[in-house]
């Protein structure tokens, strides 16, 4: 019986949209920044501050040495990258609720980045709720400081949340996140892009109801 689901965020809730992403970037005149955007590949920098390593106007200090743009500021910085987040069905939204109606708890493993949540968590009134409202915990990789797919932040969500990996769902769009995960136990599911996997989460609550 599944007691708890993890979500990741980006590919999973959170539908992206890569190349309005790069698009944004170029019109900004900030090609070369364009060019590092990957999702599945994220440049050193981006590494860095998912990471929690660098924090996020040094990130963009770095992006503007990049492509010479000393005049781009960290607000138009934050909005091009996040071009690359476009919205959260309602449906999903609505998903979460049935589960917590059934008493599983829900969570967020995500690498993420402190700009990005500042729009990511405004995605979450889409239904007149707050993301806390949805989960029982979010837990992120800059504040963290370990990244998926090491396993430490794994550990470090199990230790502090009381999750069982046997009984917790993994969902994420990661092939090397679902290996680890599945290393350590959890069950796991991995959407391809653009999945409505709202069947998954139905068999859950049913199962757990």
């Amino acid at each position: 019986m599944i007691k708890d689901v993890v979500f990741d965020l980006g590919g999973v809730l959170v539908d992206l949209d890569i190349e309005r992403c790069r698009a944004a970037f170029r019109g900004l005149g900030m090609p070369a920044v364009a060019d590092l955007i990957n999702p599945c590949y994220p440049a050193e920098m981006i590494g860095k501050l998912e990471h929690g390593i660098i924090t996020f106007h040094e990130a963009c200090e770095e992006m503007r040495r990049l492509d010479c743009r000393p005049d781009i500021s960290d607000e138009q910085i934050a909005w091009a990258y996040g071009e690359f987040l476009t919205g959260i069905p309602v449906e999903k939204l609505r998903q979460i609720d049935r589960l917590r109606s059934r008493c599983i708890r829900t969570w967020v493993l995500s690498n993420n980045n402190p700009a990005s949540m500042e729009v990511i968590r405004k995605m979450f009134t889409a239904d007149g709720k707050r993301m806390d409202d949805y989960f029982d915990g979010v837990y992120l990789s800059y504040e963290m400081h370990e990244l998926k797919p090491g396993e430490a932040i794994f550990r470090k969500m199990i230790e502090a949340s009381g999750m069982q990996p046997a009984e917790t769902l993994f969902i994420d769009d990661g092939q090397r996140n679902v290996d680890s995960a599945r290393r350590l136990g959890f069950a796991v599911y991995m959407p391809q892009p653009g999945e409505d996997f709202g069947h998954v989460l139905e068999h859950a609550a049913d199962d757990n109801g």
